[in-house]
């Protein structure tokens, strides 16, 4: 039966604007709906976000390189809303989203609304047939006491997990980019060369990851990623990639290590890490790990029975190249991937798994890595990213790029996925083809 009674409802949850943005945006709208000769339903947005603000204080384009995500629910009775679209437009289109509801052509009345005005987005969605869930868990390593500074003793620390999961349900709406503490830290920005003003936008912008949701449908069990921050870095700095890993059917698990920038507890606690470098610490975070994954397939709700224990990798960047040593030494680990890796030459037998290198085109690790390649006798790769700079993988990069920009972080991306669905996986998937790969060598 043809729809008689068609409604649109637009229920806007504003996101707040600090003064300093001063932002002219357009709330998402419905502008217009139609019923199509097959019985479907057109629905077509629009909305805009500001372009009014750039780190030197000058109108610019500063948003319009980043998306906007539009969240679209339909209902029979008002009462039992269902997802209907996940929209993603880059704010500098000026074309409305079109979406078509194909369910319903045989229902009397249909409503519809878009839950938020605005969902900013520095990231493109993850290439994978997942959607990507994530939950954050409080570890306590009763070994170790002293992780933070300026602190009283502790011996809990916070790891985040990326995972497989279904589209999620009515309601839920992406999780932040970053916890809302370490966001607004100037004092971060300011550290790394960035405009403190970063503190006011990145707290507002969101990723493609959904808080706490099931793991995808069955009884699929998924390859393990540990990933190694940088230094002083913390655990989600880079989580485009990791949304990307999860997407692609792995679960991805990263831990603020005791030399990070700092850390936030579920409790409100700001916590600083020491910042100044300590790889004992870190590989005894990534065994802690590796030993807890068995606890989590034994009897944890989210986890338990859905962990393949068989095919774990790890991953690191920058000082977090220092997961080579513990792929080296503990057999639970069948793999590793670096990006502009130190700390590589732990042991000066390099590594006789399977790895691969990659760096950007600045060579900032060049000698290092190249050393670590030049000791493998197999299942090696070392390549370079054309445009890639050591800081390519942060998610903060992705904030004032242009759409040509990000060709190398995707790029980077794609060589983990490939390597992960190699090595981890046994598929045999080509090798990427972007064009900003280069110098590759294989063993």
């Amino acid at each position: 039966m043809r729809p008689t009674n068609l409604r649109s409802i637009l229920l806007g949850f504003l996101l707040t604007i600090a003064p300093n943005l001063r932002a002219q945006p357009v709330p998402h709208h419905f502008d217009g709906i139609a019923a199509l000769p097959d019985r479907t339903i057109t629905l077509s947005l629009g909305g805009s976000v500001s372009n009014m603000f750039n780190l030197s204080g000058t109108i610019s384009n500063q948003f319009m390189q980043m998306f906007d995500l539009y969240a679209v629910e339909a209902s029979t009775n008002l009462m039992d809303w269902k997802p209907l679209a996940l929209l993603l437009r880059t704010n500098n289109d000026p074309n409305p989203l079109i979406v078509q509801d194909t369910a319903a052509a045989g229902l009397s009345q249909r409503f519809y609304r878009s839950i938020t005005n605005h969902l900013l987005t520095a990231f493109p969605k993850p290439s994978g047939p997942f959607a990507v869930g994530t939950v954050d868990r409080v570890m306590i390593d009763p070994a170790r006491t002293n992780r933070y500074r300026y602190t009283p003793a502790t011996n809990a620390f916070m790891a985040t997990f990326w995972y497989p999961a279904d589209p999620p349900p009515a309601g839920v709406l992406p999780a932040a980019m970053w916890d809302q503490r370490i966001a607004a830290d100037a004092s971060l920005y300011s550290y790394g060369g960035s405009d403190t003003r970063w503190a006011s936008i990145a707290p507002k912008l969101a990723a493609h990851r959904f808080r706490g949701v099931p793991l995808a449908a069955g009884t699929n069990k998924y390859p393990v990623v540990l990933y190694s921050h940088g230094l002083p870095a913390f655990r989600k700095l880079v989580s485009r990639t990791m949304e990307e890993l999860a997407s692609h059917g792995y679960v991805v698990v990263t831990v603020d290590h005791v030399d990070c920038w700092a850390t936030e507890f579920p409790d409100g606690r700001y916590l600083a890490g020491s910042r100044s470098g300590d790889v004992t610490s870190r590989l005894k975070d990534i065994t802690f790990l590796l030993d807890e994954l068995a606890e989590l397939n034994a009897g944890d709700p989210l986890f338990a029975g859905r962990l393949d224990l068989d095919r774990i990798g790890v991953a690191g960047g920058s000082y977090g190249g220092m997961v080579v040593e513990t792929c080296r030494s503990d057999s639970r680990v069948k793999c590793a991937v670096l990006y502009d890796a130190t700390n590589v030459q732990l042991n000066s037998a390099g590594l006789q798994k399977p790895f691969l290198v990659a760096l950007g085109e600045s060579n900032f690790c060049y000698s290092e890595d190249l050393w670590l390649f030049s000791k493998a006798s197999t299942n090696a790769v070392f390549l370079q990213i054309r445009g890639a700079d050591h800081f390519t993988p942060c998610d903060i990069g992705w904030t004032g790029q242009t759409p040509q920009g990000r060709a190398p972080a995707l790029a980077r991306d794609d060589c983990f996925v490939w390597f992960f669905d190699t090595y981890l996986k046994g598929e045999a998937p080509p090798f990427p083809t972007n064009p900003e790969i280069y110098n590759v060598q294989r063993k």
